[in-house]
Parts: C-alpha cells; structure tokens; sequence
C-alpha cells in the first residue's frame, strides 16, 4: 500500500509540469532503488518485482486520475493553466541553481552548458516552434509515430532526474496536451467497454489508442537506456547536466508563455501564478 500511495504521488507528478517525480522519488526514499530497479537484468527485476509493480499500479492509477482533471482545465482555463505551469517552474528554479553551486564554484566559462539549451528554448518561442498550448495532434503518419516515440524516450528520461520535469519536456516538444487528451480519451473509452457502451473494436480503431502505445514504447526506451547514463551524468558530470536542466527550464517559460490579456482573466492568471510558485518554492525546500 505504501508503494502503491507513492506511486500514485509520482504519477500526479508526472502528469504536472515542471513538478519532477525524481524528486518526489528522492523525498520518500525509493530513488536509488528505483534506479536499480530499471534494468534488462532479469536478477534486478526478479528481485525488485514486487517494488516495480505496486509502484506502477499507483503511477498509473495518478496519472489516469489526473488526466481528466488536467484536461478539463485545458479545455475551460487555458491561460490560467499555463500560467499555474510557469509559476511552478518558477518556483523550482531555486532548487536547480543550488544543485549546481553545491557542487563546486561556478566558473563564466561554466556557463555554456546552460546558454545553449537556453538559446535553443528561446529560439523555439521566437520562431513558434513552441508546444501550440492547446492543439491537439490527430494524425498519426511516419513524423508523428518518430515524434511520439522520442517524447516518450525524452520524457521517460528527464522523469528520473531530480530537479526536471518529464512533462514540461512534453510541453516544450509540443505533445503535452495530445497525450494527456489520449490518456482522458482511453480511459473514457475503456470505462465504456465494462460498462458495455463501447466495443473493443472502437476501442482498437481509436488513434489516441495507438497514440499512447507508440509513446509507452519511446517510454520503456528512455527509462531502459536513460537510467545507466542519469546515474553516470549525475555521478560524473553533476553541475554540466544540472546547468542543462536549468537552461531547459528557463527557456520552457517562454515557450509555454500563452500571452497575457488585459481582463479578469489576466488578473486571475498572474494571481495564480504567484500562488504556484510560492507554494513550488516551499515545496522544493522541504
């Protein structure tokens, strides 16, 4: 149960951007086991199995939960949402940037690990290249099965970092609302099928279904592959990759930033905002 309510909590995490669930798996002490656990070792799996499954069960069951909620939010507040994004990964700046001094002094030179991705980021914003908040991916052909594929290897990845967010990469790369929208759709759907509303075959014949295979897999990828390299970044490059992740993250701001109106609902956005970066700040203290 315990495993399970964890889960749960990284799930939520994984649903929120700039919320990292490396770092609530480092809050309640599972990270290294968790490392350790994703393997193609069969004697790690074996051994961690029941740890690996009673975690997946509540990261599932968070993130089909939230889904919905995220969606709905999307769909009625969309730049009160993406306003709540920004103040949180405002608010968890701090934490990056202490990562990095804690490690040694940070030298101008040092600096260039943070100025590309930044540069890149800001690029994206320029040119509009940015996530498009709010549209939704329907199409599945050759570009968009490889574009799937990466975000859920690039996701699986950055999710194992203390200190990044899986699915502000998704925002960044443009597939945030797409797989949230599959998750609350397919869920939707498979609720049907129990209820005896849906078939199986419409089911099948749903592109969100195939949308969200064609992640898993890029998932199962990056979490395979990632997990060696994150221990190896970590363990010998710490301030360079930690410098990645807050050029990353700054640079996410513009590229989810949605414009600001001069009504209530410019005023409700800034509000909310300060209040999610107060409480990712305090958050990211504890």
């Amino acid at each position: 149960m315990k495993n399970i309510l964890i889960g749960m909590i990284l799930g939520v995490a994984n649903v929120i951007p700039g919320v990292s669930a490396g770092t609530m798996a480092v809050v309640f002490k599972i990270y290294d086991q968790l490392l350790d656990s994703i393997s193609i070792d069969p004697k790690k799996l074996k051994k961690n199995a029941n740890f690996l499954i009673t975690l997946g069960i509540g990261i599932v069951a968070g993130i089909l939960l939230f889904s919905k909620i995220i969606t709905f939010l999307y769909e009625n507040y969309n730049i009160q949402t993406n306003f709540v994004f920004i103040g949180v990964i405002l608010g968890s700046i701090p934490m990056i940037y202490k990562k990095i001094v804690s490690e040694k002094k940070l030298e101008m030179g040092g600096i260039i690990p943070f100025v590309i991705p930044l540069i890149i980021m800001l690029y994206m914003a320029a040119t509009g290249e940015e996530s498009n908040t709010g549209i939704l991916i329907e199409n599945i052909n050759i570009t968009t099965a490889i574009l799937f594929i990466f975000a859920g290897a690039i996701s699986a990845f950055t999710m194992i970092i203390p200190g990044i967010s899986g699915s502000f990469i998704l925002l960044t790369i443009g597939c945030y609302e797409t797989i949230i929208a599959s998750i609350s759709i397919v869920t939707s759907l498979a609720l049907g099928l129990l209820q005896g509303t849906v078939s199986f075959s419409n089911i099948l014949s749903s592109h969100n279904l195939w949308i969200l295979i064609l992640f898993g897999f890029g998932m199962v990828i990056g979490l395979i592959g990632g997990s060696s390299l994150v221990q190896a970044l970590l363990s010998n490059y710490t301030q360079g990759t930690y410098l990645v992740i807050l050029g990353l993250v700054v640079g996410s701001i513009f590229t989810i930033y949605p414009g600001l109106p001069l009504n209530f609902t410019g005023i409700s956005a800034i509000l909310f905002m300060v209040v999610a970066c107060v409480v990712s700040y305090m958050f990211s203290e504890t």
